[in-house]
């Protein structure tokens, strides 16, 4: 018994009254869709319809005697019911092994059920704990003598990174490039600075623009990022904060944050994630703010869309795990970048003294944490948010 990438097996079952009775009498399920002709009848669905539980059960089969085979454990799926299933409908179920977790012996199916006309009627992305008993392949030498081995190419590390001609993304792009990544830097008016990392690291970075608040310029940008095989995207992007007493606040201070920079942000990232969904492997990463922890006063638009960002990227590392993406986030204390370079000495010294370090951050100190998440390292931290901020209370 073996498993590999590619490895692909498929059966076909007949779905007939006594196996939906059968399925009733054990599961309780006595729904009369499913067990009464007079009554289906006379309801639009017209003929007994199968429980969705029913072709579920056939996953568990394929995953516990085909693939991978005796010994093995289900222990996460993601199951989409995409069509009713109707009494002797003849439904042929197709495995794929799409990744595999060598070091903790994991290994990432897909299951698809179709029906006899050949409707798709179940979707399933399975993560499965491989038995002992069960060779992986992943020599050359191994894949060779199995001509229906798929042999898979490592894949490059492209990070799409947001807001790169910032402090903490400039920061986090000569960190990345440095650890020899390749980096996709988006900028809006200044590239100056990406320009000499350009003459240093040439080929390891191109460099992209993008006016995150125009809908031509997004429409460009996206139509190049859905060509390139991104692993990684970190977003840097940090909108200029202006203060507004509460009182004073107007619709047009929340649709600065909301009406273009937040929607369009999300689009990058969600075109991004359908690469990483067919790689089935990503990395997310947000910069966060310490003023979500410690609001300060006339920032609540900003901070309202700080918040809002930081619980998508939260409830991302949910919505795509079954993918093996992962979604974190760092939180940035107060800053030593352009953000600040308004404050006074004074200022900056009353901020450094509420923290038990005594100082403000650095962009170096973001980008590190930034370096860690991206890594390998970091690669069973999901939903999680790192904070940078010297141990502020």
């Amino acid at each position: 018994m073996n498993i590999y990438v590619g490895k692909k097996i498929s059966f076909t079952k007949k779905i007939d009254k006594n196996l939906i009775f059968q399925f009733s009498k054990l599961s309780g399920d006595n729904n009369p869709i499913h067990v009464n002709e007079a009554y289906v009848k006379k309801t639009s669905f017209k003929k007994i319809v199968a429980h969705g539980m029913l072709s579920e059960t056939f996953l568990s089969t394929i995953i516990g005697t085909k693939l991978p085979g005796k010994g093995s454990l289900w222990i996460e799926k993601e199951v989409k019911f995409t069509k009713i299933v109707r009494v002797n409908d003849l439904i042929t179920f197709n495995a794929e092994v799409k990744f595999i977790d060598e070091k903790n012996r994991i290994a990432f199916l897909s299951i698809n059920g179709v029906n006899q006309f050949g409707e798709q009627v179940i979707d399933s992305q399975n993560k499965v704990i491989i038995s002992d008993k069960c060779k992986i392949l992943i020599s050359k030498r191994k894949l060779k003598k199995n001509k229906n081995i798929i042999i898979t190419k490592k894949i490059k590390k492209n990070v799409l990174l947001l807001g790169s001609s910032g402090g903490i993304g400039f920061s986090v792009a000569q960190k990345l490039l440095k650890s020899g990544y390749t980096v996709y830097c988006q900028y809006n008016s200044e590239k100056e600075n990406l320009n000499l990392l350009k003459k240093k690291y040439k080929n390891k970075i191109f460099i992209l623009n993008l006016d995150i608040n125009s809908k031509k310029s997004l429409k460009k940008f996206l139509n190049k990022i859905e060509k390139i095989n991104f692993t990684h995207l970190i977003n840097c992007i940090i909108p200029k904060i202006y203060n507004v007493d509460y009182l004073d606040i107007k619709k047009s201070d929340f649709e600065y944050y909301f009406s273009d920079l937040f929607y369009n942000i999300i689009k990058i990232i969600n075109t991004v994630s359908k690469i990483f969904i067919k790689n089935k492997n990503g990395n997310i990463i947000d910069i966060s703010t310490v003023y979500l922890r410690i609001p300060e006063k006339n920032l609540l638009p900003y901070i309202t869309y700080k918040g809002a960002m930081y619980h998508f990227i939260k409830s991302l590392s949910i919505e795509l795990s079954g993918y093996n993406i992962r979604s974190n986030s760092v939180t940035a204390g107060v800053t030593d970048t352009q953000q600040i370079s308004n404050m006074t000495k004074r200022q900056k010294m009353l901020l450094s003294a509420k923290t038990p370090l005594k100082r403000i951050a650095n962009p170096e100190d973001i980008s590190n944490a930034v370096k860690y998440l991206v890594s390998e390292e970091s690669k069973f931290i999901n939903g999680a948010n790192i904070n940078v901020d010297g141990g502020i209370i």
